[in-house]
Formats: C-alpha cells, sequence, structure tokens
C-alpha cells in the first residue's frame, strides 16, 4: 500500500503538471486570440476609412471626377477642347418663318476653324441699321434658360439659336418709335466681338420694348 501510495504521488504530480500544461497552452491560445483582435479592429477600421468619404464631400468629388473621367473618355476627340472664339466661327441665318405677329429666324455659328471648340448657352443678338451703326432698342431676351447645354463643335459643326422677332407693328408708334434696320448684330457665347449679318426688319428705338427673343445653342 504504500508502494502503491508512493507510485500513485508521482503520477498525480505528473497529472497537475500536465493540467498546468495545457492550462497554459489554452491561455496562450487566449493571447493568440487577443493578440489578434488589434489586427481586426485595425482592419474594420481600415475599411470604415475606405468607404465612409462616400457620402462625404470628398466623396461626391471623387465621384463627380470619376464620372468626368468618363466623359472625357467618352469623347475623347472632345477632351481638352478650348471654347470657341470669334475667330472660330461664321455666323449665319437659316430661313425665317413668320407666326402669329413674329418671324423665327435660325441664328447659325459654324466651326470653320480646324480644331474642336466648346461653346453653348447664350450669345447676343442686337438689330441694327448697317454694320457699323449702334444697336437700336433693347437687346435680344434670353428664354428657356433650363434647357442650356455645353456643345463642342468639330470642324464643320454648327450650333443654332432660334431667335424670335416680334413684329414692331404689335405697339403703338409713340411706346415704339419704329425705324427700319438691315441687320443683326451676333455675338457668340463668351465673347466680346460680334458679326453682322443682313435682316430686314423694324426696330423699337424705345428700350421698353423688347421685340428680340433668343433660345439658348443646340447642336444644328
Amino acid at each position: 500500500m504504500k508502494k502503491t501510495a508512493r507510485v500513485a504521488g508521482p503520477l498525480g504530480v505528473l497529472g497537475l503538471l500536465g493540467t498546468l500544461v495545457l492550462t497554459g497552452c489554452g491561455s496562450a491560445g487566449g493571447g493568440s486570440s487577443d493578440a489578434s483582435s488589434p489586427t481586426a479592429t485595425a482592419t474594420a477600421t481600415v475599411t470604415v476609412t475606405t468607404t465612409a468619404p462616400t457620402g462625404s464631400p470628398t466623396g461626391s468629388t471623387a465621384s463627380s471626377s470619376a464620372s468626368s473621367a468618363g466623359a472625357s473618355s467618352a469623347g475623347s476627340s472632345s477632351a481638352g477642347a478650348a471654347r470657341c472664339t470669334f475667330a472660330d466661327l461664321k455666323v449665319s441665318l437659316g430661313p425665317a418663318e413668320g407666326a402669329a405677329g413674329s418671324t423665327f429666324v435660325p441664328v447659325r455659328m459654324t466651326n470653320t476653324s480646324g480644331h474642336p471648340c466648346r461653346t453653348g448657352g447664350f450669345g447676343g443678338v442686337s438689330l441694327v441699321i448697317s454694320p457699323r451703326s449702334q444697336p437700336v432698342g433693347a437687346p435680344a431676351d434670353r428664354t428657356d434658360q433650363a434647357s442650356v447645354k455645353p456643345l463642342v463643335l468639330q470642324p464643320g459643326d454648327r450650333a443654332v439659336a432660334t431667335l424670335q422677332v416680334t413684329q414692331a407693328g404689335n405697339y403703338g408708334a409713340s411706346s415704339c418709335q419704329p425705324v427700319p434696320t438691315q441687320g443683326l448684330r451676333v455675338y457668340p457665347p463668351n465673347d466680346t466681338q460680334a458679326a453682322y449679318v443682313a435682316f430686314k426688319s423694324t426696330a423699337c428705338q424705345s428700350s421698353r420694348v423688347h421685340l428680340l427673343h433668343l433660345k439658348p445653342y443646340r447642336a444644328g
């Protein structure tokens, strides 16, 4: 019985040691998980930091830039096109049509340069007595502003804006102060130089009467 007690004692100690070793391993495994937790947290933080700007102004700017880049690549021939200047364009008029006390005239701008250029929106139009005379009456009012679109004109391409010229006879002579005119002075968008095109009409000298109404340029 004493022998058994002596043998069982070391085994019991070994068992205890084994238990302690196993417990130590279990603690190491738990420590390994705890050590990996910061890594997982850091990964989550990086993910959040990456995706969070999507709804922020920075994210919106990036999306806009990406959209712009896509638009540029879709029309690579027009990417970086310079603004159309007076020297790039030839101004002409299309066939006029009359309706309900007004005449509707297509005002055309053709890119006669050897390179693409960008334009769009509104120019300026006034009635004049001669190529070098001062404008008569009020300049053209801008209408349909919601349909303004940027345009890129390749060489030979054309932009067209519809000009409505109301008949001066619709107004009394005292309020209109009518005077015969021989042409139109046409300013391309964002330009201070103007072209003269022949167009017989009657203007109102009074600036209170607005006979001209111009729509924005569109591809034509």
